[in-house]
Protein backbone atom coordinates (compact mmCIF):
# COMPACT_ATOMS: atom_id res chain seq x y z
CA UNK A 1 0.00 0.00 0.00
CA UNK A 2 2.84 2.44 0.99
CA UNK A 3 4.68 1.92 -2.70
CA UNK A 4 1.63 1.98 -4.07
CA UNK A 5 0.37 5.60 -2.79
CA UNK A 6 4.25 6.76 -3.03
CA UNK A 7 4.35 5.90 -6.94
CA UNK A 8 1.06 7.64 -7.36
CA UNK A 9 2.09 11.18 -5.71
CA UNK A 10 5.06 10.75 -7.80
CA UNK A 11 2.88 10.95 -11.37
CA UNK A 12 0.47 13.31 -9.75
CA UNK A 13 2.37 16.07 -7.89
CA UNK A 14 4.01 17.25 -11.10
CA UNK A 15 1.39 17.59 -12.69
CA UNK A 16 -0.03 19.44 -9.89
CA UNK A 17 3.20 21.40 -9.38
CA UNK A 18 3.09 22.26 -13.31
CA UNK A 19 -0.86 23.69 -13.56
CA UNK A 20 0.35 26.04 -10.31
CA UNK A 21 3.47 27.34 -12.20
CA UNK A 22 1.50 28.06 -15.46
CA UNK A 23 -1.60 29.58 -13.61
CA UNK A 24 -4.13 31.43 -15.70
CA UNK A 25 -6.08 29.42 -17.98
CA UNK A 26 -4.39 25.91 -17.82
CA UNK A 27 -4.45 26.46 -13.29
CA UNK A 28 -8.61 27.21 -14.01
CA UNK A 29 -8.74 24.33 -16.52
CA UNK A 30 -6.88 21.98 -14.20
CA UNK A 31 -9.17 22.83 -11.63
CA UNK A 32 -12.39 22.47 -13.63
CA UNK A 33 -11.54 18.84 -14.28
CA UNK A 34 -10.19 17.66 -10.88
CA UNK A 35 -13.13 19.07 -8.92
CA UNK A 36 -15.35 18.14 -11.55
CA UNK A 37 -14.21 14.41 -10.95
CA UNK A 38 -14.56 14.83 -7.61
CA UNK A 39 -18.02 16.58 -7.37
CA UNK A 40 -19.32 13.28 -9.66
CA UNK A 41 -17.73 10.88 -7.17
CA UNK A 42 -19.69 12.86 -4.50
CA UNK A 43 -23.24 12.57 -6.66
CA UNK A 44 -22.45 8.83 -6.59
CA UNK A 45 -21.09 8.76 -2.73
CA UNK A 46 -24.91 10.63 -2.11
CA UNK A 47 -26.73 7.85 -4.76
CA UNK A 48 -25.42 5.01 -2.29
CA UNK A 49 -26.76 6.26 0.51
CA UNK A 50 -30.78 6.62 -1.32
CA UNK A 51 -30.25 10.17 -2.94
CA UNK A 52 -30.19 11.45 -6.00
CA UNK A 53 -28.44 14.53 -7.05
CA UNK A 54 -28.38 15.70 -10.62
CA UNK A 55 -24.77 15.44 -11.60
CA UNK A 56 -24.34 18.17 -13.84
CA UNK A 57 -25.40 20.97 -11.36
CA UNK A 58 -22.28 20.80 -9.28
CA UNK A 59 -19.50 21.43 -12.02
CA UNK A 60 -21.41 24.39 -13.51
CA UNK A 61 -20.88 25.94 -10.26
CA UNK A 62 -17.61 24.47 -9.61
CA UNK A 63 -16.90 26.49 -12.90
CA UNK A 64 -18.42 30.00 -12.22
CA UNK A 65 -16.51 30.04 -9.08
CA UNK A 66 -13.22 29.22 -10.67
CA UNK A 67 -13.60 31.44 -13.80
CA UNK A 68 -15.13 34.53 -11.84
CA UNK A 69 -12.07 34.44 -9.88
CA UNK A 70 -10.33 34.42 -12.98
CA UNK A 71 -12.10 37.20 -14.77
CA UNK A 72 -14.18 39.21 -11.61
CA UNK A 73 -15.20 41.96 -13.79
CA UNK A 74 -17.17 39.20 -16.13
CA UNK A 75 -19.64 38.54 -13.31
CA UNK A 76 -19.97 35.13 -14.25
CA UNK A 77 -20.64 34.03 -10.55
CA UNK A 78 -23.62 36.09 -9.87
CA UNK A 79 -25.47 34.93 -13.38
CA UNK A 80 -24.44 31.24 -13.01
CA UNK A 81 -26.12 31.11 -9.44
CA UNK A 82 -29.02 32.80 -10.33
CA UNK A 83 -29.68 30.94 -13.20
CA UNK A 84 -28.53 27.81 -11.87
CA UNK A 85 -30.84 27.76 -8.29
CA UNK A 86 -33.82 28.98 -10.36
CA UNK A 87 -32.92 26.42 -13.33
CA UNK A 88 -32.11 23.32 -10.56
CA UNK A 89 -35.12 23.64 -8.92
CA UNK A 90 -37.29 23.77 -11.87
CA UNK A 91 -35.36 20.97 -13.13
CA UNK A 92 -36.53 18.54 -9.98
CA UNK A 93 -40.26 19.58 -10.06
CA UNK A 94 -40.46 17.24 -12.72
CA UNK A 95 -38.97 14.68 -10.37
CA UNK A 96 -41.21 12.44 -7.24
CA UNK A 97 -40.35 10.62 -4.28
CA UNK A 98 -39.53 11.29 -0.46
CA UNK A 99 -35.65 13.03 -1.11
CA UNK A 100 -36.55 15.47 -4.01
CA UNK A 101 -35.69 18.40 -1.99
CA UNK A 102 -32.79 16.97 -0.17
CA UNK A 103 -31.70 15.85 -3.96
CA UNK A 104 -31.51 19.29 -5.37
CA UNK A 105 -29.80 20.44 -1.70
CA UNK A 106 -27.13 18.16 -1.93
CA UNK A 107 -26.33 18.79 -5.54
CA UNK A 108 -26.68 23.13 -4.80
CA UNK A 109 -23.85 22.09 -1.47
CA UNK A 110 -21.39 19.64 -3.40
CA UNK A 111 -21.55 23.16 -5.94
CA UNK A 112 -20.80 25.42 -3.28
CA UNK A 113 -18.05 23.34 -1.28
CA UNK A 114 -16.25 22.34 -3.91
CA UNK A 115 -16.34 25.49 -6.13
CA UNK A 116 -15.35 28.24 -2.99
CA UNK A 117 -12.55 25.99 -2.69
CA UNK A 118 -11.13 25.96 -5.97
CA UNK A 119 -11.68 29.68 -6.26
CA UNK A 120 -9.08 29.92 -3.65
CA UNK A 121 -6.14 27.87 -5.54
CA UNK A 122 -6.72 30.77 -8.57
CA UNK A 123 -7.04 33.66 -5.69
CA UNK A 124 -3.71 32.01 -4.01
CA UNK A 125 -1.87 32.39 -7.10
CA UNK A 126 -2.76 35.80 -7.97
CA UNK A 127 -0.93 37.27 -4.96
CA UNK A 128 2.63 38.70 -5.00
CA UNK A 129 4.53 35.29 -5.27
CA UNK A 130 1.62 33.37 -5.47
CA UNK A 131 3.18 30.43 -7.22
CA UNK A 132 5.53 29.85 -4.18
CA UNK A 133 2.80 30.61 -1.68
CA UNK A 134 0.16 28.04 -3.56
CA UNK A 135 3.20 25.64 -3.45
CA UNK A 136 3.31 25.91 -0.06
CA UNK A 137 0.09 25.24 0.68
CA UNK A 138 0.00 22.21 -0.89
CA UNK A 139 3.65 20.91 0.65
CA UNK A 140 2.28 21.76 3.76
CA UNK A 141 -1.13 19.68 2.95
CA UNK A 142 1.31 16.69 1.83
CA UNK A 143 3.75 16.84 4.17
CA UNK A 144 1.49 17.06 7.12
CA UNK A 145 -0.55 14.06 5.44
CA UNK A 146 2.41 11.87 4.74
CA UNK A 147 3.29 12.30 7.96
CA UNK A 148 0.36 11.69 10.14
CA UNK A 149 0.30 8.12 8.08
CA UNK A 150 3.52 7.17 8.63
CA UNK A 151 3.38 8.22 12.29
CA UNK A 152 0.05 6.37 13.08
CA UNK A 153 0.63 3.24 10.68
CA UNK A 154 4.05 2.76 13.23
CA UNK A 155 2.86 4.00 16.57
CA UNK A 156 -0.59 5.06 16.20
CA UNK A 157 -2.59 3.61 19.20
CA UNK A 158 -5.20 6.66 20.58
CA UNK A 159 -8.13 6.84 17.90
CA UNK A 160 -8.55 10.36 16.83
CA UNK A 161 -12.76 9.95 15.61
CA UNK A 162 -13.17 6.08 15.66
CA UNK A 163 -16.17 7.34 14.78
CA UNK A 164 -15.63 8.71 11.21
CA UNK A 165 -11.88 6.97 10.84
CA UNK A 166 -11.13 4.00 13.07
CA UNK A 167 -7.75 4.14 11.70
CA UNK A 168 -6.58 8.04 12.33
CA UNK A 169 -5.17 8.42 15.90
CA UNK A 170 -3.80 11.00 18.21
CA UNK A 171 -0.44 10.16 17.58
CA UNK A 172 -0.33 10.04 13.40
CA UNK A 173 -2.22 13.76 14.25
CA UNK A 174 0.81 14.99 16.29
CA UNK A 175 3.22 13.43 13.71
CA UNK A 176 1.64 15.53 11.20
CA UNK A 177 1.54 18.45 12.71
CA UNK A 178 5.14 18.39 13.49
CA UNK A 179 6.70 16.70 10.03
CA UNK A 180 4.38 19.51 8.17
CA UNK A 181 5.24 22.68 10.85
CA UNK A 182 8.73 21.84 10.29
CA UNK A 183 9.28 20.64 6.53
CA UNK A 184 7.42 23.51 5.41
CA UNK A 185 9.66 25.85 6.82
CA UNK A 186 12.13 23.96 5.20
CA UNK A 187 10.43 24.59 2.23
CA UNK A 188 10.09 28.13 2.46
CA UNK A 189 13.09 28.77 2.95
CA UNK A 190 14.24 27.16 -0.02
CA UNK A 191 11.89 29.09 -2.28
CA UNK A 192 12.94 32.48 -0.17
CA UNK A 193 10.08 33.26 1.70
CA UNK A 194 9.90 33.72 5.22
CA UNK A 195 10.00 30.09 6.97
CA UNK A 196 7.59 31.38 9.73
CA UNK A 197 4.79 31.61 7.28
CA UNK A 198 5.20 28.29 5.52
CA UNK A 199 5.59 26.89 9.13
CA UNK A 200 2.45 28.04 9.59
CA UNK A 201 0.99 26.94 6.51
CA UNK A 202 1.93 23.54 7.71
CA UNK A 203 0.27 23.78 10.99
CA UNK A 204 -2.52 24.79 9.25
CA UNK A 205 -1.96 21.40 7.17
CA UNK A 206 -1.54 19.39 9.84
CA UNK A 207 -4.79 20.67 11.86
CA UNK A 208 -7.37 22.54 9.31
CA UNK A 209 -6.20 19.81 6.72
CA UNK A 210 -7.74 16.65 9.16
CA UNK A 211 -10.89 18.36 9.78
CA UNK A 212 -11.13 18.56 5.99
CA UNK A 213 -10.29 15.00 5.99
CA UNK A 214 -12.18 14.14 8.52
CA UNK A 215 -15.29 15.84 6.78
CA UNK A 216 -15.44 13.88 3.81
CA UNK A 217 -14.67 10.54 6.14
CA UNK A 218 -18.09 11.34 7.45
CA UNK A 219 -20.27 11.38 4.36
CA UNK A 220 -18.65 8.11 3.38
CA UNK A 221 -19.31 6.66 6.60
CA UNK A 222 -22.82 8.13 6.11
CA UNK A 223 -23.75 5.92 3.46
CA UNK A 224 -21.08 2.83 3.74
CA UNK A 225 -18.62 3.64 1.81
CA UNK A 226 -14.36 3.20 2.31
CA UNK A 227 -13.54 5.37 -0.41
CA UNK A 228 -15.11 7.99 -2.80
CA UNK A 229 -13.76 6.11 -5.97
CA UNK A 230 -10.98 4.65 -7.26
CA UNK A 231 -9.17 6.60 -9.50
CA UNK A 232 -6.31 6.77 -7.82
CA UNK A 233 -4.47 3.50 -6.80
CA UNK A 234 -3.43 3.95 -2.95
CA UNK A 235 -5.42 7.21 -2.46
CA UNK A 236 -9.17 6.25 -3.21
CA UNK A 237 -10.77 8.80 -5.83
CA UNK A 238 -10.32 12.29 -6.59
CA UNK A 239 -12.40 13.47 -3.60
CA UNK A 240 -9.90 11.03 -1.24
CA UNK A 241 -7.15 13.14 -2.49
CA UNK A 242 -7.95 16.66 -2.30
CA UNK A 243 -10.13 16.56 1.00
CA UNK A 244 -7.53 17.96 3.09
CA UNK A 245 -6.63 20.57 0.74
CA UNK A 246 -10.47 22.04 0.25
CA UNK A 247 -10.41 23.24 3.83
CA UNK A 248 -6.35 23.84 3.72
CA UNK A 249 -6.68 26.25 1.07
CA UNK A 250 -9.46 28.03 2.40
CA UNK A 251 -7.55 28.68 5.70
CA UNK A 252 -4.48 29.01 4.04
CA UNK A 253 -5.46 31.94 2.11
CA UNK A 254 -7.08 33.74 4.73
CA UNK A 255 -3.97 33.35 7.00
CA UNK A 256 -1.83 35.06 3.71
CA UNK A 257 -3.93 37.76 3.75
CA UNK A 258 -5.09 38.31 7.33
CA UNK A 259 -1.38 37.64 9.28
CA UNK A 260 0.88 36.97 6.76
CA UNK A 261 0.16 40.92 5.43
CA UNK A 262 -0.05 39.74 1.57
CA UNK A 263 -2.42 42.58 -0.69
CA UNK A 264 -4.92 41.61 -2.31
CA UNK A 265 -4.43 41.40 -6.14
Amino acid sequence: MLLTRALSALILAPLVIAAVGAGGWALVGFLIVVLGIAAWEFARLMQRGGFRPTWWIAPILIAAFVIDAMLPAARALPAALSLTLIGSLTWHMRHRGPSVTADWALAIAGGVYLGWAGRQFVEVRALENGAAWLLLILTGTWLADSGAYLVGVRIGRHTLSPALSPKKSWEGLAGGVIIGLVGNALVAAALRLPAIHGAMLGLIGGTIGTLGDLSVSMMKRQVGAKDSGHLIPGHGGALDRIDSLLFVVIAGHLYLVWFAGLPAP
